[in-house]
């Protein structure tokens, strides 16, 4: 089977780049119109469910800085783990808490939330691919 996806291994820093900017872009603008007066909101929001401040403070800035690291490419494999623990974190309460189904149209679901824990996975064994700080640092 490797033999039919031989052809294809040159193109796997491509994979990687268009996974963490994808990836990245996102998570910046989902989490961008929480900082500031967003904030407050958020907090108000998760304390509902039992997540502490801090809890809700770092995710949302892992989400702005951590979607900047992305796309740049600056520490990929280390923002990637944070986004893993994160995202499967945030999963976790809404399947217990929030008691959200894995697709639900209308109401709490997480299915998004596990594609972003298999992307991060990706982009944890991948590194930053192509056009990256990492790659143009050598790490």
């Amino acid at each position: 089977m490797t033999g039919m996806l031989e052809p294809l291994l040159p193109y796997v820093g491509y994979l990687a780049l268009v996974v963490r900017v994808c990836m990245g872009a996102n998570m910046v603008i989902h989490g961008r119109p929480k900082l500031g007066k967003g904030m407050a909101q958020a907090i108000q929001h998760f304390k509902g469910v039992g997540v502490p401040e801090i809890a809700v403070k770092m995710g949302v800035y892992l989400e702005v800085f951590g979607g900047i690291f992305l796309v740049i490419g600056l520490i990929v494999p280390v923002v990637a783990l944070l986004f893993i623990v994160y995202m499967a974190a945030i999963t976790v309460v809404k399947k217990t808490k929030m008691h959200a189904e894995y697709i639900a149209v209308g109401k709490p679901s997480y299915e998004i939330d596990v594609l972003y824990v298999i992307l991060a996975l990706v982009l944890l064994m991948l590194g930053a691919g192509v056009l990256s700080i990492d790659g143009a640092i050598g790490i």
